[in-house]
């Protein structure tokens, strides 16, 4: 994988010492303590992520959105890799232990904006100011701060530095109702938020990279998409798909202990590009298969060359037959499945 490491280089820059706060942001020693105590609690930390092939376009709307400190809003069909971008990008930058500098926000319909900020918990607060009140110990702002609990966003602009910036996704931000963007206008244009309950008002040191993903199922307000650098990423042409199967097949060597010919390779994402193109000339499809689906496709196959290999009916030139092997796993509604099983 090939993505900018810090090719906008922020070494050196100098904090905005006139931002006045009332919460007293940690140092850098302090901060690196945090995230090593987040880390150790990660049980994925030291992992290896599978191989990401983003464009040339891809890697520029990166570099764009970096250098303007500006989110990348990411469009695209389901499956096409939005989701990935942003852990790629964090291993590219840190290695195995990106965990420290990478946090993820999923989006649901009922989300609002303030669970990705801090959750604060008022039941806990009441019942312990109730046990103050008859022990008579008056609560100090350190008292009062246990209570909060930072979400994704402020966990990325506490922990964000100028020498390790860190990556965040909000992924399908779609989904959230109507005002849900607009409602993070304030914190994506300036990167601070306030926290009434505790009266600290938490400001990046270094605006975090932040990937914002969406499928497209309703529009965004355009006061949102002024503050993105957008990038739509397309389908995978040929080229890139064997690179990503190629990836994959590798990947599933150590468990299978069996590596896939070349030429099956190339069979598998043939006849699914025979079999997206069939779908999407016709008017009828309800959902066309996607990498996601390739790739879970890729994985039966391989299961099967490793264990009974007459299942997969493979021409003497370790090719696919001509009829389409297990639909059920490319195919994903009723109307598909009758349609194309026989490709």
């Amino acid at each position: 994988m090939i993505l900018p490491n810090n090719k906008l280089s922020y070494q050196g820059e100098k904090l905005n010492e006139t931002i006045k706060l009332r919460y007293k942001l940690p140092s850098n020693e302090e901060l690196e303590e945090k995230i090593a105590e987040k880390s150790s609690k990660d049980e994925r930390i030291e992992e290896v992520i599978p191989a990401y092939f983003p464009s040339k376009e891809l890697i520029a709307a990166v570099e764009y959105a970096r250098l303007l400190d500006r989110p990348l809003l990411l469009r695209g069909e389901p499956g096409c890799g939005k989701t990935r971008l942003a852990q790629a990008l964090a291993y590219e930058m840190y290695g195995r232990n990106y965990r420290r500098y990478y946090f993820e926000w999923f989006i649901k319909s009922t989300t609002k904006v303030n669970e990705g900020l801090y959750q604060f918990d008022h039941l806990a607060r009441l019942r312990d100011a109730n046990l103050n009140i008859k022990s008579g110990d008056a609560p100090t702002t350190e008292d009062i701060r246990k209570y909060r609990k930072f979400g994704a966003l402020g966990k990325a602009f506490l922990y964000s530095t100028p020498q390790s910036p860190v990556v965040l996704l909000i992924d399908e931000i779609d989904k959230a109702d109507l005002d849900f963007p607009n409602d993070l206008l304030l914190e994506l244009d300036q990167k601070r938020f306030f926290i009434p309950e505790t009266r600290e008002e938490i400001t990046a040191k270094k605006p975090p990279i932040i990937i914002i993903t969406s499928n497209d199922e309703k529009d965004l307000p355009s006061a949102f998409l002024r503050r993105c650098v957008f990038h739509y990423i397309d389908f995978p042409g040929p080229d890139d798909l064997f690179k990503i199967v190629s990836a994959k097949a590798k990947a599933q060597e150590k468990q299978f202990e069996i590596a896939l010919p070349n030429a099956l390779i190339e069979s598998i994402i043939s006849q699914f590009g025979e079999l997206r193109k069939k779908m999407t000339a016709s008017q009828t499809t309800d959902k066309l298969p996607s990498t996601s689906e390739l790739l879970d496709w890729l994985r039966v196959i391989h299961y099967y060359y490793f264990t009974d290999k007459t299942r997969l009916k493979l021409t003497n030139n370790e090719t696919l037959p001509s009829e389409l092997l297990f639909p059920e796993v490319l195919l994903k509604t009723l109307d598909d499945y009758k349609t194309n099983k026989a490709i």
